[in-house]
């Protein structure tokens, strides 16, 4: 899985998970996925609705076998860090 994404150029956490959500909807158009189906992005607002913790969400669900665990390891930025929750969703956090 590559992606046209650096999370070293984003200060924010709204811009880093609003840029990754884009990266994974082309990967899924490309691979021949539907990405309305496949990805998704909650702001911290929604997910505090829908009963979690307030952070940026980026949801892939049918990406490669737990992404975004493997993603929490090598995605660096001094602004902000990310912690993966199940396999298939990144939280954006500080």
């Amino acid at each position: 899985m590559v992606l046209d994404w650096d999370p070293k150029a984003y200060k924010t956490k709204s811009g880093a998970a609003k840029s990754l959500h884009k990266a994974l909807c082309k990967w899924c158009e490309d691979i021949g996925m539907d990405p309305k189906t496949e990805c998704h992005i909650w702001t911290p607002e929604q997910q505090e609705a829908r009963g979690y913790e307030k952070y940026w969400c980026v949801s892939l669900e049918g990406g490669p076998f737990e992404w975004a665990i493997r993603a929490s390891d090598v995605i660096d930025n001094p602004h902000w860090y990310v912690e993966p929750y199940y396999s298939f969703n990144l939280h954006f956090v500080e």
